[in-house]
C-alpha cells in the first residue's frame, strides 16, 4: 500500500517566469525545481518583490507561466483553460490570504459556506459543515456576526475555517498572519499547524515572518528568482 507521505502534491520543473520588455527579458522566477509531498508544510520566505506571492498565483492556477511545467495533485497546469483552471481551483486549492477578504454583506458562517455553496453542496449540508469547521477555529458563538462585528483575529481565524471546509489537497497561505499582532499571530499559526496535522493537507506558506516559517518542515527562500532550501 501506498504511504501517503510518498505522493506529490506539488512537482515544479524548469519554472520560469518573465516579463518581455522589447529585447529586455525581466526574470520574476528563474528555472525552479522543488516538490512539496502529501500532508507537507513547506515555506517560501524572501524580500518583498522577490517573487513570493507570483509562486503562490502559479501553484494556485491563478496566473500562467512562461516555461517549464507544474504539476499540483497530479494535473499539469501548463496548458489548462481558464475555465479549467478556475474548476481545477474549486476542485483542489483553496487560499489563506492575509486581508481575510470575507465578503462584508455575509455573516461567518455564509462566509465559510461560500466555496461549498459554489460546489454546488446543499444548503442545509453547507451550513452544518461550516458550522462545523467554525466550532473547530473557536467561533461557534460567532456564526451570525458580520465580518465588521469581528476583531482582527476572529477575522483571520473566519478565512481560515473558509478555507479548510472544503477539505481540499492543497492550501496556499499568503502572509496570513501578516495583518495580526504578535500574540494573535501566534494563536492563528498554532491553530492552522493543529488544524493541518488534523487533516494533513499540503500547506505551502509565503512569508517573511521567521517565527510562522518555523512551522514548516521544509524552509525555501527565493534570492535572484532562484529557490534555495534554508
Amino acid at each position: 500500500m501506498t504511504n501517503t507521505k510518498d505522493l506529490i502534491t506539488i512537482s515544479v520543473r524548469g519554472l520560469q517566469k518573465y516579463y518581455q520588455v522589447l529585447d529586455q527579458r525581466y526574470h520574476i522566477l528563474d528555472g525552479l525545481d522543488f516538490e512539496v509531498k502529501a500532508g507537507e508544510i513547506v515555506s517560501v520566505e524572501g524580500a518583498s518583490g522577490v517573487g513570493k506571492s507570483t509562486l503562490l498565483n502559479i501553484l494556485g492556477a491563478m496566473d500562467s507561466f512562461n516555461e517549464g511545467d507544474v504539476e499540483v495533485c497530479g494535473v499539469s497546469l501548463k496548458n489548462l483553460s481558464e475555465r479549467q483552471r478556475e474548476m481545477f481551483r474549486a476542485e483542489k486549492i483553496s487560499f489563506i490570504f492575509q486581508q481575510h477578504l470575507l465578503l462584508p454583506d455575509f455573516t461567518a458562517i455564509e462566509n465559510v459556506m461560500m466555496p461549498l455553496l459554489i460546489s454546488k453542496v446543499p444548503n442545509k449540508e453547507a451550513r452544518q459543515a461550516a458550522f462545523a469547521m467554525l466550532e473547530k477555529v473557536g467561533l461557534a458563538n460567532r456564526t451570525e456576526s458580520f465580518p465588521s462585528q469581528l476583531s482582527g483575529g476572529e477575522s483571520a481565524r473566519v478565512g481560515v475555517a473558509r478555507a479548510l471546509v472544503g477539505r481540499k489537497q492543497l492550501i496556499l497561505a499568503d502572509e496570513p498572519t501578516g495583518n495580526l499582532d504578535r500574540d494573535n499571530s501566534r494563536h492563528l499559526m498554532d491553530l492552522i499547524k493543529d488544524l493541518q496535522r488534523e487533516f494533513q493537507f499540503s500547506l505551502i506558506l509565503v512569508t517573511h515572518d521567521m517565527e510562522l516559517a518555523s512551522m514548516a518542515h521544509r524552509r525555501n527562500r527565493i534570492l535572484s528568482g532562484k529557490l534555495n532550501p534554508l
